[in-house]
């Protein structure tokens, strides 16, 4: 495949701007308030780097980086429900879901519908901003980096849940959820060489959680504490001259991993909280070459 002269150019390319969208199940609709928030100041991404449900969300700001398509996010989370991304029958809820024979309780056909609705673009390549995608690789246990190829394959991958969605091979490796070894990769951000990082955390690791009452929800507090770990020794090692925005997560507390109905809640929620945040005097933000780039495309 012949390389074009303006993908070289792009590919290294220092970014200004970096959004970092951290993983999280149906908290995603958090970053849809947040990306309400950015896009009303008229900030935009020169990379976008997702994990999990940060990825989907990360995937549509790459394709069109505008107020209309934080818009359509805003439509498309407040109509999902839980049968749109775990079909199931009667047979086959509750609890013994997770303790059966097989990889995981739920196929992801549901969640692959999902993403190829919510894609307008087939290949990284084809994405207006340059997007990256994380996921684990299940033979090395390291994080994978997606760029280029299938985006819905990476998408499909860097959600793929452990327990609750099966792995999904790409190029004969298989890959789980890329929240197991870095949930908010701020890393990347700094590794690709961005000045000013805002973080679209949906805040799932400092939520009070009730105490574990069975097996697998020690499983699962064990694994948000190391995510949560990652993300703090990440910040803990920023470089000098890197701005780093982490908006601010609001109260989710309650909610079932399986749970959409409060999507609206939680949006109109978080857009309000970010936006405080980012009117703050105290607050430097970029250049405002951002803001009229974000006039100019939307």
């Amino acid at each position: 495949m012949a390389v074009r002269i303006r993908d070289l150019f792009e590919h290294n390319r220092r970014p200004d701007v970096a959004f970092v969208l951290g993983g999280g199940g149906n908290l995603g609709a958090v970053q849809v308030g947040q990306l309400q928030a950015l896009s009303e100041r008229g900030i935009v991404p020169d990379a976008v780097i997702g994990c999990s449900v940060g990825a989907l969300n990360a995937a549509a700001v790459a394709g069109n980086p505008t107020r209309q398509e934080v818009d359509r996010l805003v439509g498309l989370w407040t109509t999902l429900t839980r049968e749109a991304v775990f079909p199931s029958s009667r047979l086959s809820r509750g609890p013994w879901l997770f303790v059966r024979n097989g990889l995981s309780a739920y196929s992801n056909d549901g969640l692959r519908r999902v993403i190829d609705e919510w894609l307008r673009f087939r290949t990284f390549e084809e994405a207006t901003v340059p997007l990256w995608v994380v996921a684990t690789s299940m033979q090395t246990g390291l994080e994978h980096w997606f760029h280029s190829g299938d985006v819905s394959q990476a998408l499909l991958a860097s959600t793929a849940l452990p327990g609750f969605f099966p792995p999904v091979e790409v190029d004969g490796e298989s890959f789980i959820d890329g929240g197991v070894v870095n949930n908010v990769p701020v890393s990347k951000a700094i590794e690709l060489g961005a000045k000013h990082i805002f973080v679209l955390d949906v805040g799932s690791h400092i939520r009070e959680r009730k105490p574990p009452q069975r097996p697998y929800e020690v499983l699962m507090h064990a694994v948000a504490i190391a995510r949560a770990h990652r993300y703090r020794v990440d910040l803990d090692h920023v470089p000098e001259g890197v701005n780093i925005y982490p908006l601010p997560a609001v109260d989710t507390r309650g909610l079932r991993y399986d749970d959409f109905r409060q999507s609206r809640r939680l949006i109109d929620l978080a857009y309000r909280t970010a936006a405080a945040f980012l009117a703050h005097p105290a607050l430097t933000l970029p250049a405002a070459k951002s803001r009229r780039r974000m006039r100019a495309t939307g």
